[in-house]
């Protein structure tokens, strides 16, 4: 892996090809923690989801003109689940295990 090459912005351009698809666990689990039910959660973020899917706009343009959101729902925390930042935590522990794993089972320990 020492020559593995990352291109963060093109990192970034993967992300936003889902239109924040892959930030609706995070916006679930947003809304249940501000007091919705998960049914009710479920369904806005399903149905925002869906919308997105089919059409141009971006799921947070989506989730925000739905109309079952709540207006109380506060707008830092919507910004806030779509943060990928909690996703990047721990990860030089799982690729630490991950490639430790692989160097064991291929004899290459000390590589």
């Amino acid at each position: 892996l020492k020559d593995l090459i990352v291109y963060p912005e093109k990192m970034k351009q993967n992300l936003d090809m889902t239109r924040g698809l892959v930030y609706s666990q995070s916006v679930l689990l947003a809304l249940t923690r501000a007091g919705l039910s998960r049914e009710t959660a479920y369904k806005i973020v399903q149905d925002a989801a869906m919308e997105t899917w089919s059409g141009s706009n971006d799921l947070m343009t989506n989730l925000k003109l739905h109309p079952e959101l709540p207006s109380s729902f506060p707008e830092k925390d919507l910004l806030a689940a779509f943060d990928p930042a909690p996703f990047m935590s721990g990860l030089d522990e799982i690729y630490d295990r991950v490639l430790g794993e692989h160097h064991h089972h291929s004899g290459n320990e000390g590589c």
